[in-house]
Order: structure tokens, then sequence, then C-alpha cells
């Protein structure tokens, strides 16, 4: 039985082999992107804007078709190249992509697998998750966003060193690399930039401070003079009961909508909010410890229940701390606004900190994802693949552009 088992797999291995040869002799090598959530399309926007660009490759995307993600699609000019899951099932695909191990779909004409992390925030035991059904065997290689993270994973035996791959977040190289003027970005949105950005960015969990103390938040910050940004987690925004907790929080914050300095944010992707604000109000999240790259003061309400009920690393939780203020009422909330206001780089050396731990290299991720994902479609990187400067890149890379 093991000797035709082991018969079967070759035979199968030789099939897959030979209609991948066949495909890419008389076309394109197809590069397929999936997306759970519009912020999962995010994480993964910087590596596929560049793997667009080479006419070398067909990049396409999928996804379970939720209205937001499908919002989400078009927003970002990719519509025209989305496949349905049902579609996809039987594609060759020389490379398929994800940012989130769940639900992902099944290919049967698949060559190479790469996992992108979608978060870094520790919760839902990700930090190292023995015992969660992620099924992180299929993938070829998995992009892990700091060493911590690898090395838990490797020795957990939940990806093997072959498959582990350092390469940091792409997500965040903007906030390293070009990290603006708040001002200008707040009036890209339309904001009053006379008046200091706050964004409220709680996370995902019926025990978040979203759903303990949120529109007192949102009061608070108004009430003193602060244009206000709420960025909620995709999953809060979701109309199914078990992610919402059976709140509409649409409706439910459309009660600040006439005023001109609130902005209920609905893209996906939290970068132009981010670039936006001065602070941050969080409870504990991913978008918090990117936050930190862009240096800007974080300030945490805390919520007692959140972390057992998010299962957060207890590591991570004092992490984020350690780089922003800790307040727990709406008075104590008034005061580390304030202070954050008249003195902004306090804390800054903290923040800094928490960013190199939680981030490896932030700024370069981007060119060692596109480089994994070449690497993978045996191929030779495009000259801008290398950089995130097209212009230095193709200086150095010379003719590979043309291989």
């Amino acid at each position: 039985m093991t000797a035709a088992r082991t018969l079967a797999r070759r035979a199968v291995a030789a099939v897959r082999t030979a209609d991948r040869r066949i495909g890419r002799a008389l076309g394109r090598a197809t590069v397929l992107i999936e997306a759970r959530t519009p912020m999962n399309l995010a994480v993964l926007q910087p590596v596929y804007a560049l793997l667009q660009q080479d006419q070398r490759l067909d990049v396409r995307f999928t996804g379970i078709p939720r209205p937001d993600l499908l919002r989400a699609f078009d927003a970002a000019g990719i519509a025209d190249r989305f496949v349905p899951r049902a579609s996809a099932r039987w594609m060759r695909v020389d490379l398929y992509i994800n940012a989130d191990p769940w639900e992902a779909v099944r290919l049967r004409r698949v060559s190479r697998r790469l996992n992108f992390f979608h978060g870094v925030a520790g919760k839902y035991d990700l930090d190292c998750p023995a015992s969660l059904p992620l099924g992180l065997g299929r993938y070829d290689r998995i992009a892990f966003p700091n060493e911590s993270r690898l090395t838990a994973y490797v020795a957990a035996g939940l990806a093997t060193p072959a498959q582990a791959a350092l390469i940091g977040y792409p997500k965040v190289d903007v906030l390293a690399r070009d990290r603006g003027d708040a001002a200008e970005s707040a009036r890209s949105l339309g904001l009053d930039v006379s008046r200091p950005t706050a964004i409220f960015a709680p996370t995902f969990s019926t025990a978040s401070v979203l759903h303990e103390a949120g529109e007192a938040i949102i009061e608070t910050l108004l009430d003193m003079g602060c244009n206000v940004i709420a960025k909620l987690h995709d999953r809060s925004l979701d109309p199914d009961p078990r992610f919402n907790g059976g709140v509409d929080w649409t409706t439910r914050l459309h009660r600040f909508a006439a005023d001109p300095a609130f902005l209920l944010a609905r893209g996906g992707d939290s970068t132009p909010y981010v670039l936006a604000s001065d602070l941050m109000v969080s409870d504990h999240s991913s978008i918090a410890f990117e936050f930190c790259v862009l240096d800007r003061p974080v300030i945490v309400f805390e919520v007692p229940r959140l972390a057992s009920e998010a299962r957060i690393n207890p590591e991570k939780i004092a992490l984020l701390r350690s780089a922003a203020q800790v307040v727990h009422d709406q008075p104590s909330l008034r005061e580390a606004v304030d202070r954050s206001i008249a003195n902004p780089s306090l804390g800054s050396a903290a923040r800094r900190h928490v960013a190199e731990q939680v981030f490896y290299r932030p700024g370069t991720a981007t060119a060692r994802a596109v480089t994994l994902a070449y690497e993978l479609l045996e191929l030779a990187p495009a000259c801008y693949a290398l950089d995130v400067s097209p212009q230095r890149a193709c200086a150095k890379a010379g003719a590979w552009s043309a291989k």
C-alpha cells in the first residue's frame, strides 16, 4: 500500500510538472492573490503592486465574494482581475499568495504557495498556535514578520526551517520610509488641519474597547477639539453577529456623521488614515504596533477582559504598553491626549524599539517579499523588485529585467 501511494504521488507530481512547463511555454506565469477581507488585501498590496508591473506575470485575485471585499477590489482598480473561487479551483497557478491561512481556496493545479502573516499583535494564540488548524504544511514558504515568531513556529514544528522566511511586514514600509506631514494627509481626507487628528483603532473582539467605551472615547476626543478617525477592524463592520457582537457599528456611529471633525474610515487599508493622524487610541491591535513605526504617540485604553477573551500573548501586551500611555477612563484619556499633543516626541525611543522588535527591518520588507515571490516563480526579479526606488533598482539590476 505504501509503495502504491508513493507511485501515485510521483505520478501526480509528474503530471503537475508537465502541466506547469506546458503552461509556462505557452504564456505568462500566473500569480493568484487571495484575500479574505479588505485588510488582507492591504497587507499584500505592496507585493502585488510590484508583481503587476512585470509583463511576464498574469496577476489575478480571488476571495469570498463579501460586499466589502468586492468594494476593496474595485477601489484598488483590480476588480477586472477577480476570479471566482469556483473558477480558480482548476486554474493553472504558478504561485498562490495569501495573508490568511483560514478557508484558503482549494486549487488543483497550483505549483507553489506562499503565506504572509496579516497580524503581529499576538492575539488568538497566533504567536505560537500549536492547537490551531492553520494547515501551514501546504505552503512552500511562510513569510514571517519578525524573528521571534519565526523561531517559535519552527521550534513548535508548525513550520520547517525550509519553509520559514524572515521577511518583515511590507505594509509598514511606507510608514518607515515616507512619514510625510500629518496635516497634509488629513487635508486629503477632508479634515480641518487646524485641529489635531486622533485615530481610534480598536481591535477585533466583542471584548474590545469599541464595545466597552468606543462611543464615549469618540465623544471625548471630539470635545477636546480633535478630528477623530474611527478605523474599526474589518470584522467589526461585518454584518454577521458572530463578528460584530450584534451591533451594526455603521448605524451606531452615524450619530457622529454630522460633525465634520468625525470620519468613519471605509477603506480596508489603514495606511492613509494612520498617516493623517497625530496620535492613536487603541486597546491592543496590530495597527497600534504599526503606529509605532510611524513614531507618533500611542494611547492604550485598558479593557480588563480583552486579554483573556482575545487570548493575547502577555509579552505582546507588555511590549505595546512599554511604548504607550495606558489609560483607564475618560479623565485619564484627556490627560494623555493633552500630553501627546503638547509633547509628541515623548516616548519616541520606546516606540522605535517596539517597531524594531515586531517588524524585521521596517522600510525594507517589500523588496525581500517580492524577491521571495520571484524565487518561487523561478524567475529573475524585474529590476524594480529589488529596491523600493525603481531608478536605483534598475541601475543595480542591469539586464535582469530582460531575463
